[in-house]
């Protein structure tokens, strides 16, 4: 027993020892240059049509609309959970679609049926909301 306790103070002081190297390499991984160097577009592409040359950013990011549909939406849009209307069913979202944006939204935000306020993605504002929806929507029409 006397030899497990030394090679376990042995082993627990060289994980001391290593630790503080470890999060070194850290520093500054949060700072905002290095946040705007990580979320700057990946690249540019530029087309030319007729004399007008056309430029396209590219990025690696999601439009947000799609983005948020695939976080939390699809969860129960993709299935018809609890009823939802399904991703891409026309019949089903019709009906919804005829009673306007702003009642949409408005079910989204605060929550209908089944449906929980914001599709239990608190952290999103009202217009990611929105974007989701309209997402949702050019795919059922």
């Amino acid at each position: 027993m006397k030899r497990f306790s030394w090679v376990w103070i042995i082993s627990f002081a060289g994980f001391i020892s290593v630790l503080p190297y470890s999060f070194a390499s850290l520093s500054g991984s949060l700072s905002e240059k290095a946040i705007e160097e990580r979320l700057k577009p990946v690249g540019e592409v530029t087309v030319e049509a007729g004399s007008t040359p056309v430029t396209v950013a590219t990025s690696a990011a999601v439009d947000i609309g799609q983005q948020r549909y695939q976080e939390y939406c699809h969860i129960c849009h993709e299935t018809g959970l609890a009823g939802a209307p399904k991703f891409g069913d026309k019949a089903g979202w019709a009906p919804r679609i005829a009673e306007g944006m702003d009642v949409l939204l408005k079910h989204a935000i605060d929550g209908y049926k089944a449906m929980p306020a914001k599709g239990t993605c608190l952290n999103c504002s009202d217009d990611e909301i929105k974007k989701a929806i309209e997402y949702m929507i050019s795919h059922s029409k």
